[in-house]
């Protein structure tokens, strides 16, 4: 007689993995902001290819409180004093940066917006007259922030500094130090200021240098706009040291009056366990989704950690997770070799970090960044930066802004059987205002997967970006049951009206 081996065989259709919803607990809501924060950056210069559909991307997103963020390593246009003044002469050049706010604020068409002019001039630390900035607009430089020792211990310099900026662009102008009138004509308004980017890691700060000058900053810039709110922190990806919230978010180390109105963290999820500046002995790109979704299952983890810290010493204080998002190996290459399959890859880490931070009660998520470049960590853009058209990570960004709204209800959602979550797909679950109802899925896997939504029938709808759909518009087909298959990499809708 011979063998049965058809239970070695594989199955010609694997059963489903069931979605569970609870339509009925209307306990939580949504209130978790969904962003996103640009660059002042070359490839979205005036004139540049890419400029004019980038900022109609922005401008089609209509997300609030999007931050913008000149950043040290172009100072030339992040930095409008490049140089130290003198007896006779201040060096205040606005040229280059007020196209970049004009077109910002511009795109943004009166929503809130975030305001994060990070840079420090280096010749405010001792030894930092010594960068050579050199003649080229576009050159990146990496060096730029030399220094850890203020010139001026007080921090009153840096204040003042920031406070020129604000005014320049909040009241119309400022008085240099030489008593001397910039007018500016702007009166621009700023939701949120948040002071400095990543302080830990580029200039290392401690908690207590960077208290002193939060503290030292707001004083200084809360005059200019009563209602204008203040982001501390804005820790790096890679260090979320506790000493800093248990020191910052402790309102007995500040001055009387300095309001914790919110703090920001940083996350990017990466396969550069070894070798972050080039793809030598970094796991290859099938492995990369293994990385990035342990990496994000962590970072969850200690967020739960720091919210703890914080509703321990300041509960009312915000959490904004402002920079969330992946890069691939060899992050910084001038010429980088990214896989098509990265950018739908990286859209799904983004969109289950998301569904996630819901839990956790975060007030904001902005997917970074924008607009990223060659040389430039271009792995985290939006777009692709020679034409400005939406890439991926875009559209799946796009397609959760215009599924689910600030108030929608939380239906509690569970992937898998009872006591067994299955790990390939995460669902989240909402219902509308107007009573509307629809399903974010993830699939975190590069292959497809079945899923069946429990007690889903009638006419709906479902949106994917994934492999198939690349850097073009969600594809959508009309469902009639909750039984479908998720596209490899796919950050999909399933909704019903």
């Amino acid at each position: 007689m011979p063998e049965d081996h058809s239970l070695l065989a594989p199955p010609q259709h694997a059963p489903a993995i069931p979605i569970a919803i609870d339509w009925d607990d209307a306990s939580r809501t949504v209130e978790t902001v969904l962003t996103t924060h640009l660059w002042a950056a070359p490839p979205l210069e005036r004139g540049a290819p890419a400029h004019d559909r980038a900022f109609e991307a922005l401008r089609d997103l209509k997300v609030d409180y999007a931050r913008f963020l000149p950043w040290f390593s172009n100072p030339l246009v992040s930095v409008p004093a490049l140089s130290a003044p003198t007896e006779t002469h201040t060096s205040w050049d606005f040229s280059r940066l007020d196209p970049y706010v004009e077109d910002f604020l511009s795109a943004a068409e009166g929503r809130p917006v975030v305001a994060n002019f990070a840079t420090i001039p280096h010749w405010m630390f001792v030894g930092g007259d010594q960068v050579d900035i050199g003649p080229d607009r576009d050159h990146i430089h990496w060096d730029y922030e030399q220094g850890e020792q203020f010139r001026d211990e007080t921090l009153e310099e840096v204040a003042d500094y920031f406070f020129r900026i604000a005014s320049w662009y909040i009241a119309g102008g400022f008085v240099d130090e030489l008593g001397v009138r910039h007018e500016s004509g702007h009166r621009y308004r700023f939701a949120q200021w948040e002071v400095l980017c990543e302080p830990d890691l580029n200039r290392r700060m401690t908690p207590e240098t960077y208290t002193r000058l939060y503290d030292a900053v707001v004083t200084r810039l809360r005059t200019l706009d009563p209602e204008m709110t203040f982001v501390g922190l804005s820790l790096s990806h890679v260090h979320h040291d506790p000493e800093y919230f248990w020191y910052f978010l402790d309102p007995a180390n500040h001055a009387p009056g300095i309001p914790l109105d919110a703090f920001s963290v940083h996350f990017y999820a990466s396969p550069d366990i070894v070798n972050p500046f080039g793809p030598e002995g970094n796991p290859p790109p099938a492995h990369w989704e293994t990385a990035f979704f342990t990496q994000a299952d962590g970072f969850i983890e200690q967020l739960r950690y720091i919210r703890s810290i914080a509703d321990r010493l300041s509960p009312d204080t915000r959490m904004l997770l402002n920079e969330i998002g992946t890069y691939p190996s060899d992050v910084m290459n001038p010429s980088p070799s990214i896989p098509s399959e990265y950018w739908p890859l990286s859209a799904t880490v983004q969109s289950y970090l998301w569904a996630r931070s819901l839990e956790i009660g975060a007030d904001l998520f902005g997917v970074a960044e924008f607009n990223g470049y060659p040389g430039m960590i271009p792995g985290t853009s939006l777009v692709d930066w020679e034409t400005g058209e939406p890439n991926a990570r875009y559209r799946a960004l796009k397609l959760l802004v215009d599924s689910v709204r600030l108030g929608d209800v939380i239906a509690p959602t569970t992937t898998g059987y009872p006591g067994f979550p299955d790990a390939r797909v995460h669902a989240q679950a909402f219902t509308g205002a107007d009573g509307a109802r629809a399903v974010v899925l993830v699939n975190k896997r590069g292959v497809p997967v079945d899923v069946e939504v429990a007690d889903w029938s009638g006419s709906s709808t479902l949106r994917s970006v994934d492999v198939i759909s690349g850097d073009h518009e969600p594809h959508e087909r009309e469902m009639t049951e909750g039984r479908l298959t998720l596209e490899p990499h796919a950050t999909a809708v399933l909704a019903r009206r």
